[in-house]
């Protein structure tokens, strides 16, 4: 039977309160008297909302972690009816040290009782839940309470999963995990995929701030084996799940499988496609290991003059027609790169298509590899493009550093009008814990500058992947999850019941720390960006500018001359809202910025703006005073160019 829910609006304000109804459905798994525990609650401080994964020490060592909703049952027989000191702390938040250093609290700790303790949000982006694995909820259970979550205790006897894939699948959310455990062995849980299903919220499903209510397709008492392909021992993980039609309109479920061996070595390669009947996906087709083509990611679709693609995003991307014929045939997937036909990347050997003056040339390309960051760097440190040659390479908005990209997720969202991409950073202040915001103008960009909005000291939080189907607010709030684990951190010490599961965070993208410098484009018809004036190939990009007025910005109109030239100002003209936001003209710049400079030809009557110093020729004369400050476009690359 399916859980019963409250409205989303009553749900979620008894939620954010920390308030749970009790349902006789859970009491065989209370105790028999509930007040024995002490209740901390620890709550975000700017939205009132429980924390989860906050960490609770006492000076003995004993080790708490928050659930879900931010609750902590404590019952220690030789703490209670006493004072009793917590050190607090949680990735991403912060407590305030008094004045020995001490980041914590003294409480009267006391059965019955209850203390609520607050904390600051550092990182932008808001820690939600846990959304698999077990005791989701068990300190709010535990204190007598009960979650909004059908199975706050255990599901399917899930104690931990791998990188999730989500498509809609005949109305439906339909998701794909990595290894998933068991607890009856270390080696004793599902690496064949596991699957399950969730309602969409606008289909009576969950609203998305509270929780998912997952439905796991089961086999006895765990998860069923989605991929019960040949290989006792291979683990089978699905990469690329996509819902797409036949020719008759029949709906079909596909994916891109691995077959791995230990040492997470890759033995095999194809497609599967989901049987309904059966419940689990067969091969369609095997592929070479050594296949030109090896899509990866989280397929998005893209509509250009009319026609249809899936984009695979992974590293370098990949696009094939939004046919069923075109994604099991790898012979239709083109990769976006400027290797010339047919050729494959072999580093400073690699055959790069130019122009006459010896730039790269973009292009999309059968029988051909893709160029990524990491293709691109290689090729750069080997002198065979520039730097401002490379298509992808994020920047740190703050310094200015170029963010080496893992994994990540592209979805168009209405709110920004633009394509946004969360990702996960490889070797950053964490070795694989940070999550990055950036946005553009396209699916191959221009992507530049990209904003931290997670953060771990010292754990990993991969493969992460936005949630299209929850934005709300029209795009302006999104949400997304990834896979927190120990693995790869170096730290050996796991999060109890946290480790290896999937994690729920929403960005509200009306945050001002998320105003990111975007292109602005010189055409015929004057200066813009992207959605104030529709670029095409005989645009250019000038620079960079905020779309959104940030503290510290000034206004910069675009002006209709009489001779009919556009100029550009820092005076509201009578009518008219703001071109760009730009910094004042300062002496001092900071990380990525330049001063714009006005150039007039009297002869055209025309006007210039760039960053350069020097005339675009010796027509032009140079203003005396730049207009302002606004940011350098650092490459070539411009998507708008691409065939």
């Amino acid at each position: 039977m399916r859980h019963q829910h409250l409205s989303g609006r009553a749900l979620a304000a008894l939620f954010v309160c920390g308030v749970f109804l009790s349902k006789a459905a859970f009491a065989t798994l209370q105790p028999v008297d509930a007040r024995q525990y002490f209740r901390i609650t620890v709550l975000d401080d700017a939205t009132s909302r429980g924390i989860p994964l906050v960490k609770l020490t006492t000076l003995t060592n004993l080790v708490y972690y928050t659930d879900s909703a931010g609750a902590v049952a404590f019952f220690e027989p030789a703490l209670m009816e006493k004072e009793v000191f917590f050190f607090v702390e949680s990735d991403g938040y912060s407590y305030p040290k008094d004045g020995f250093g001490y980041a914590g609290v003294m409480l009267r700790v006391a059965a019955g009782g209850a203390a609520t303790i607050r904390m600051k949000r550092e990182m932008i982006a808001q820690r939600l839940y846990r959304i698999t694995g077990t005791g989701i909820y068990q300190d709010s259970v535990l204190l007598g309470g009960n979650a909004p979550i059908s199975a706050p205790i255990v599901n399917a006897n899930v104690t931990g999963q791998d990188s999730t894939q989500v498509t809609i699948y005949k109305g439906k959310l339909f998701f794909i995990w990595g290894d998933t455990g068991h607890p009856r062995y270390p080696l004793g849980g599902n690496f064949k995929s596991t699957g399950g299903s969730a309602l969409l919220p606008a289909e009576g499903g969950m609203d998305p701030d509270i929780g998912v209510e997952l439905e796991y397709f089961k086999k006895d008492d765990f998860v069923a084996q989605m991929c019960p392909m040949p290989g006792q021992g291979n683990p089978y993980w699905l990469s690329s799940l996509v819902s797409v039609r036949d020719e008759i309109g029949r709906e079909r479920l596909l994916a891109h499988y691995g077959k791995i061996k230990p040492a997470m070595e890759t033995i095999g390669r194809g497609i599967v496609e989901y049987n309904e009947e059966k419940g689990f996906f067969e091969e369609v087709r095997a592929y070479p290991l050594d296949d030109v083509v090896q899509p990866g990611g989280h397929p998005f679709r893209v509509v250009i003059n009319d026609r249809e693609f899936f984009y695979f995003f992974a590293d370098g991307v990949y696009r094939t027609p939004a046919r069923y014929e075109a994604v099991i045939d790898h012979s239709f997937y083109e990769a976006f790169t400027f290797l010339k036909t047919g050729t494959r990347f072999d580093g400073a050997k690699s055959n790069v298509e130019r122009t006459p003056s010896g730039a790269p040339i973009y292009s999309w390309k059968r029988a051909a590899a893709p160029i990524g960051q990491k293709q691109q760097n290689e090729l750069a440190r080997a002198g065979l493009i520039q730097p401002e040659d490379k298509w992808f390479a994020p920047l740190d908005v703050e310094t200015g550093k170029e963010i080496l990209f893992h994994s990540g997720s592209i979805y168009w969202n209405d709110y920004r009008r633009r394509w946004v991409m969360v990702f996960n950073e490889l070797f950053g202040s964490s070795i694989l814990g940070e999550i990055w915001y950036m946005e553009a103008d396209t699916p191959l960009g221009p992507w530049v500058y990209a904003q931290k909005i997670v953060t771990h000291k010292k754990y990993s939080f991969y493969n992460s992947v936005q949630h299209p189907h929850f934005a709300k607010h029209g795009g302006r709030e999104i949400f997304f999850e990834g896979t927190y684990t120990a693995m790869f951190s170096g730290n050996e010490v796991p999060t109890p019941r946290y480790e290896y599961n999937q994690i729920m965070y929403k960005l509200d993208l009306a945050d001002k720390q998320l105003i990111l410098p975007v292109p602005i484009y010189r055409t015929r018809r004057g200066y813009g960006s992207a959605q104030k004036i529709s670029p095409d190939k005989e645009s250019e990009i000038a620079f960079m500018a905020y779309d959104r007025p940030r503290k510290g910005t000034i206004r910069i109109y675009e002006t209709r001359e009489k001779d009919g030239s556009f100029r550009l100002t820092t005076q509201k003209p009578s009518a008219g809202e703001p071109l760009f936001y730009a910094l004042p003209a300062a002496d001092d710049l900071s990380t990525g910025t330049a001063r714009m400079y006005e150039f007039f030809n009297p002869k055209k009557k025309e006007y210039y703006y760039t960053t350069e110093e020097d005339a675009p020729d010796k027509n032009f004369q140079k203003s005396e005073k730049p207009v302002c400050t606004i940011w350098r476009y650092p490459r070539r690359f411009n998507p708008y160019h691409v065939e």
